[in-house]
């Protein structure tokens, strides 16, 4: 397996509030994107991915035997990260508030289980076929899936920027689970809306087809091109090659 990372503040923000980080021997990864507008949303995504990683750890053996309930495990890595949010927030006045997004993806042979809590977003390249594998919990995209909206118009709208669920916010978080498989020659790319916001999945599928491998330098190639969109948010992607 083969993951590599890119991420950056972009060219709007004062501080970058994305964080990424991944445990290859594992073969697990995590995005997690703090609210904007919100106290200490870098501290709130540090927290959860980490908490993520630690809790991956601790239960995993080489069976990768906390993949084996699926739904209930995924969730409970979820629950675990909202948790030590929380907890931040109670420790720490000044940070009351604070939330972020959150999205795993784990891999264990041909298995591979998603737990996603707003509006970050996985893509699996194969074949030559880009597909998204998860729906952003905003509303933007509530509309688009009843109907209201066309993609293009929901990726432009300002009610993208309207999350359904996050963790840290008022009700514990319910994430939505996926499970599915990867194939060799497939290709994960994990990104937040700071990517999808600047491109369209054309522009993503080109991206990735010039290369597809999972390096620093189409994970560099993805980040670059959401700046010279305007870069109006932070961007980060991880990239996955099973």
């Amino acid at each position: 397996m083969e993951i590599a990372g890119r991420t950056h503040v972009g060219h709007v923000r004062a501080r970058n509030e994305d964080t990424i980080d991944w445990d290859q021997k594992l073969g697990v990864a995590v995005i997690a994107d703090g609210m904007g507008g919100h106290p200490a949303g870098d501290v709130a995504s540090r927290i959860a991915v980490d908490t993520c990683l630690a809790v991956a750890r601790h239960e995993t053996d080489e069976g990768h035997t906390w993949l084996a309930r699926g739904d209930a495990d995924a969730t409970g890595l979820v629950a675990a990260a909202d948790d030590a949010i929380r907890d931040h927030g109670r420790r720490v006045p000044e940070t009351a508030g604070l939330g972020t997004t959150l999205l795993i993806a784990a891999i264990a042979d041909t298995r591979l289980v998603i737990a996603h809590v707003g509006d970050s977003r996985i893509y699996r390249l194969r074949a030559g076929h880009l597909e998204r594998l998860t729906h952003d919990q905003n509303e933007a995209e509530y509309a688009r899936l009843q109907g209201w909206l066309t993609a293009d118009q929901a990726r432009r709208s300002p009610a993208r920027h309207q999350l359904l669920q996050a963790l840290g916010s008022t009700r514990p978080p319910v994430p939505d689970v996926v499970e599915g498989d990867c194939r060799p020659r497939d290709l994960l790319l994990m990104c937040t809306d700071g990517l999808t916001g600047e491109l369209s999945d054309a522009e993503i599928h080109a991206l990735l087809t010039e290369r597809g491998t999972a390096d620093e330098a189409t994970a560099e190639r993805l980040v670059a091109a959401a700046l010279s969109h305007g870069g109006r948010d932070n961007v980060s992607v991880v990239l996955i090659a099973p």
